[in-house]
């Protein structure tokens, strides 16, 4: 099979509101689609949306990346074409994950497989999501997703404590809550609020700290009953440490920040060998990407044991596809 025709499409995708974390605010999404054709007759589209505040390139660099490879893919085997990707997945993960994710869509359709089956034949068929909302305006569903996911680190940590605790009276009894900081906090400021969420139903709470270290990720984990979990860390304290750690209990990963998603399953692999929970989210891209990441999703979590983040495209005002069918809190994938 040769890569016979290769097309950068740009987007730009508004917010329904402005999306805010410990970071900033985004009021839009830009990126590219990246239709690759084969000489088989198959198509297939991979999505570049960089968030260079995550760690990936920036848009201008994804998009000269994306015109440069243009020659060098045509003709290509779709094996070849994964083998070029390899020197570029750590600077231009974005760029890598739009043409690793069209590349394996093609061996899979070749195989007359779904990405999921492709890369494990005991894929799921559904995912369990983690429902978004915000400490300001939350919106519970008591019949809908069993992990509520919220960022934190924005006002005042006394103020969200209230909020938190005033939240909380709203779930029904299978509902937990799943906390976002972002490296919003010190070590210090991070202990204090962990100390007071431990009477609350906290599901787990990504990136607590500001530059954190390992050795500051497993002191926090042994004050909590529930996962502290690595996220935009995995970058600068590396994987292998991760993998070796005895007290570390759960990663966050983003295919789009990983190179694509059969680098995001490789990754996965490893980290549960070691007895660590993987969790895939998206980094706010279109429908495109998120089924990209929810066949990944789908492969590495077959009997559905955690709610991933990927209940992310209703956000926008208008997508790139029809999204997937999202009922209280579980995603069908087509």
């Amino acid at each position: 099979m040769m890569i016979s025709d290769y097309t950068i499409h740009p987007y730009r995708l508004s917010f329904q509101q402005p999306w805010h974390s410990s970071r900033g605010q985004h009021n839009h999404r830009e990126g590219f689609l990246v239709e690759l054709k084969d000489d088989k007759g198959n198509s297939a589209i991979g999505e570049a949306a960089p968030l260079p505040e995550m760690g990936s390139e920036s848009l201008q660099q994804c998009h000269q990346k994306l015109l440069e490879m243009h020659e060098v893919i045509l003709h290509c085997t779709a094996e070849a074409v994964l083998q070029q990707l390899a020197p570029y997945r750590e600077h231009y993960p974005a760029f890598c994950c739009a043409i690793e994710s069209a590349t394996v869509m093609l061996l899979a359709k070749q195989q007359q497989l779904t990405l999921s089956q492709w890369f494990n034949q005991s894929s799921a068929s559904q995912l369990q999501l983690n429902q978004i909302t915000t400490l300001q305006h939350p919106v519970i569903n008591p019949n809908g997703a069993s992990v509520i996911k919220l960022k934190v680190g924005i006002a005042p940590i006394e103020t969200e404590l209230k909020q938190l605790q005033q939240l909380a009276k709203q779930l029904s009894p299978k509902q937990q809550l799943r906390l976002d900081a972002n490296q919003a906090w010190s070590f210090e400021q991070a202990s204090t609020f962990l100390q007071h969420l431990q009477s609350l139903p906290i599901e787990s709470i990504e990136e607590p700290i500001q530059n954190p270290t390992l050795e500051q990720f497993q002191q926090l984990q042994q004050q909590c009953h529930f996962p502290i979990a690595v996220d935009e860390s995995m970058q600068t304290i590396g994987l292998s440490p991760i993998v070796e750690s005895s007290t570390l209990q759960r990663v966050v990963l983003k295919p789009m920040l990983l190179g694509g998603p059969q680098s995001c399953f490789n990754i996965a692999q490893q980290l549960q060998q070691a007895g660590i929970e993987v969790v895939i989210t998206s980094t706010l891209e279109s429908s495109i990407g998120i089924l990209s990441a929810a066949h990944c999703a789908a492969a590495i979590d077959p009997h559905q044991l955690q709610a991933h983040g990927l209940d992310t495209a209703r956000l926008f005002n208008e997508d790139l596809t029809l999204a997937p069918t999202i009922k209280n809190g579980i995603l069908h994938l087509p």
